[in-house]
């Protein structure tokens, strides 16, 4: 059997929870001082949710539609460097920073305002 180094992938999928975290920390920071603390934590949990969403859905629209898509690339000659490898990973990429956005989101609430 053939080992599969898993460690690129673990190290992708950390560096994009993490700019998700930081992006969701400072949605929170910065809505803190014009909302409260309640309010500034919700609206940044549903901005990250909104993203995470939004991955999830378009990745799992590239699987299924990306070879229809390929193909009617290539029927009408297109020239626009899509591929459905390419817009797998850019969904993933949406997945993984909305997956950090929440969790951050989530800690500040608990750190802010309390169980």
């Amino acid at each position: 059997m053939t080992e599969i180094d898993v460690r690129p992938f673990g190290r992708a999928v950390t560096r994009w929870v993490g700019v998700g975290a930081f992006v969701g920390a400072v949605v929170a920071a910065a809505l803190l001082s014009v909302v409260g603390a309640k309010a500034a934590t919700d609206a940044s949990f549903a901005l990250g949710t909104l993203v995470l969403g939004f991955g999830v859905a378009t990745w799992a629209g590239t699987i299924g539609f990306g070879e229809s898509m390929a193909a009617m690339q290539d029927h009408l000659g297109g020239e626009s460097g899509w591929n459905q490898g390419g817009a797998r990973q850019a969904f993933a990429v949406l997945t993984w920073i909305g997956v950090g956005w929440s969790a951050a989101a989530v800690a500040a609430s608990i750190l802010l305002v309390g169980l």
